[in-house]
């Protein structure tokens, strides 16, 4: 059984609140973030720890993969964590953690896979895309927030 974890970081200039507000509107994603076609809530009215989060991923293939994942983790406006899958076929965890300091924050992305048939899964999505829409989330919450600002070359730091 294999294992696969991505992790990226960026520094917004922006209080954790705001982006906050952002990560859990889950009916905006698809307008800023690029590799999400639809999202939704279901069950509940809002993000909250239990809720399930249905979305459909356009992660380089000819058609949107539908994706259903539990909401595990939720400490406003710190972290939120979910996760999604078969454990010991294929399961993924997602976390985001945002660390204020001087107004501004520290976001940090967070996904690990694991699994029997993670193998299989990085035939259809290669490790470097997995990284490549980590870094595009971290761009795109910073140009949501940040429009005037210059965006890093090559992505965020690590």
């Amino acid at each position: 059984m294999g294992e696969l974890a991505v992790e990226k970081s960026i520094e917004l200039d922006a209080p954790a609140e705001k982006i906050w507000e952002q990560l859990v509107d889950v009916k905006s994603w698809p307008e800023w973030k690029p590799f999400i076609s639809k999202a939704r809530i279901a069950g509940y009215d809002s993000l909250t720890n239990g809720a399930r989060i249905k979305m459909s991923l356009l992660a380089g293939g000819p058609a949107a993969a539908p994706l259903s994942v539990t909401v595990n983790a939720f400490d406003k406006p710190r972290y939120l964590s979910w996760e999604g899958g078969i454990k010991g076929l294929l399961h993924a965890e997602h976390s985001f953690c945002l660390e204020e300091k001087g107004g501004k924050t520290r976001v940090t992305t967070y996904e690990k896979f694991a699994g029997a048939l993670l193998w299989f899964m990085l035939r259809l999505v290669p490790q470097e895309d997995l990284e490549r829409l980590h870094e595009q989330w971290l761009q795109a919450i910073k140009a949501r927030l940040e429009p005037d600002a210059p965006m890093e070359e090559g992505g965020p730091a690590h």
